[in-house]
C-alpha cells in the first residue's frame, strides 16, 4: 500500500496544469488591438463590451447569466459560447471559501461547466481554432481537480484538442504552450507510474522533453512572452542543460510585463539563476 500511494502521488502531479494557462487571456487575439473586440462583428463586439461592464459592476455570475440570455442575439454564436466557457474556467480558478482556502467542490463544478460550454463552442464552429484551444484548457482544468482515474482518462484530450487548434492555426501560441506543458508534465513521470496507469486504467500516455522543447520554441517564436520563455527554460533545466535554461531565464527578464502573473515568473526565474548560475 505504501508503494502504491507513492506512485499514485506521482500520477496526481500529472495534470495540475496550472491555470496560469487560463491567465493567458485566450479570448484576446492580439495585444495590439486598440478598440475592444474590434475583430468581432459589431453585434458580438457590443455584447462583449456590455459583458465587461456587467462583470465590473455585478461580478462573474451576473456576467455569465447575461451571456447565456443573449447568446442567440447575434448571428454567430460560437464566440459567445466560447466566452461563457472561459468565464466559467476563470471563475473556477478564482473560487475560494471564506477562509481563503480553495473550494474544490465548487471549482470542479465550475470547471466542468467550462468544459461543457467549450465543447458546445466546438460543435457550433468546428473551424475556429480558439474553440479547440478552450476545450483543451477545459479538460486541463477539470483534470486539475479530479481523482486519479479522471486524470488518466482525460489527459490525452488536452493534447488532442490543442493539436486540433494548431492544425487550424499553426500560429496559436497558447496551444503550443499547452502542448509544451503536456509533454513536460508527462515526461516527468517515471516508467512505473506510466505502467501503473496502463495496467489499472488501460490508458497510457507518452511525453517527450524534445517535443516539449519544440512546442515551447514554437510558442516563443509566435509570441515572445515571459511565461513561454520560463517554461522553455524549465524543460532545458529538466533535461540537464543548465546553460540554455539560464539563458532563457535571463532573456525573459527583459520582456515587458503583459500578463498579471509575468512578474511571478520573472521572480521565479531570478531564483533559479541565483541557484544555478
Amino acid at each position: 500500500m505504501i508503494l502504491k500511494k507513492e506512485y499514485l502521488l506521482g500520477l496526481i502531479v500529472f495534470f495540475s496544469i496550472n491555470p496560469s494557462i487560463l491567465a493567458q487571456s485566450p479570448n484576446t487575439q492580439t495585444d495590439e488591438e486598440v478598440v475592444p473586440y474590434s475583430w468581432f462583428p459589431e453585434c458580438i463586439q457590443t455584447l462583449f463590451i456590455e459583458s465587461d461592464r456587467i462583470f465590473e459592476e455585478k461580478g462573474a455570475v451576473a456576467e455569465i447569466e447575461n451571456l447565456k440570455q443573449k447568446r442567440f442575439n447575434c448571428e454567430e454564436t460560437s464566440p459567445v459560447t466560447r466566452r461563457i466557457a472561459l468565464k466559467y474556467l476563470e471563475y473556477g480558478d478564482t473560487t475560494y471559501d471564506d477562509k481563503g482556502a480553495r473550494e474544490d467542490h465548487d471549482k470542479k463544478e465550475l470547471f466542468k461547466e467550462g468544459l461543457r460550454w467549450s465543447k458546445k463552442a466546438v460543435n457550433e464552429d468546428t473551424l475556429d481554432h480558439l474553440n479547440y484551444e478552450t476545450a483543451s484548457m477545459g479538460f486541463a482544468a477539470v483534470i486539475s481537480v479530479s481523482g486519479l482515474r479522471g486524470k488518466v482518462n482525460m489527459a490525452d484530450s488536452v493534447r488532442i484538442y490543442a493539436e486540433d487548434a494548431i492544425r487550424l492555426d499553426p500560429k496559436n501560441h497558447r496551444a503550443h504552450h499547452i502542448l509544451g506543458r503536456w509533454h513536460y508534465e508527462v515526461s516527468k513521470l517515471g516508467w512505473f507510474p506510466k505502467l501503473l496507469a496502463k495496467v489499472l486504467f488501460r490508458n497510457s500516455t507518452d511525453g517527450s522533453y524534445d517535443q516539449a522543447v519544440y512546442y515551447f520554441n514554437m510558442a516563443v517564436e509566435t509570441k515572445n512572452t515571459v511565461v513561454n520563455r520560463y517554461w522553455l527554460g524549465m524543460v532545458y533545466l529538466e533535461e540537464g542543460d543548465k546553460e540554455e535554461a539560464l539563458n532563457q531565464f535571463k532573456i525573459l527578464q527583459d520582456i515587458p510585463l503583459v500578463q498579471h502573473n509575468d512578474q511571478y515568473f520573472k521572480d521565479e526565474a531570478k531564483k533559479l539563476i541565483k541557484k544555478y548560475g
